[in-house]
């Protein structure tokens, strides 16, 4: 399972994500931190998204700010789905572009990830 897990992993969005340019980013508001959480594709705007385990939050993946800056996510390249999208679960240092605002997705970069687990239904 974790063989599997690492060949779909390498390789979601492949033209989309960018260079794992997170920490130095300019648009970075805050220090990087450790989410336990469930990486998964959305349906709309915000394409990459992370779920902290536990919690009722959403983290967006992008490229900035806005999420108009979600058309080119900041995440290592190592980070991808395989053709059936099953989410994948892990220890994600994410850098914030947004403050944490009660009731509003947090849009973020992923600096790293570790730990990672293919979650097939």
């Amino acid at each position: 399972m974790k063989t599997a897990a690492l060949v779909l992993i390498a390789g979601i969005l492949p033209g989309c994500i960018g260079q794992s340019q997170c920490k130095e980013n300019p648009k970075v508001i805050a220090a990087c931190y450790v989410v336990h959480g469930r990486l998964t594709l959305g349906a709309d705007t915000i394409r990459l998204r992370i779920w902290p385990v536990g919690t009722a939050r959403m983290l967006g993946v992008t490229g900035g700010p806005i999420p108009d800056d979600a058309d080119a996510p900041i995440a290592p390249k190592s980070l991808s789905f395989g053709p059936e999208a099953y989410p994948i679960y892990g220890d994600f240092k994410v850098c914030p572009f947004t403050p944490e605002r009660k009731g509003e997705m947090q849009m973020v970069c992923i600096e790293s990830a570790t730990h990672l687990i293919l979650a097939k239904h």
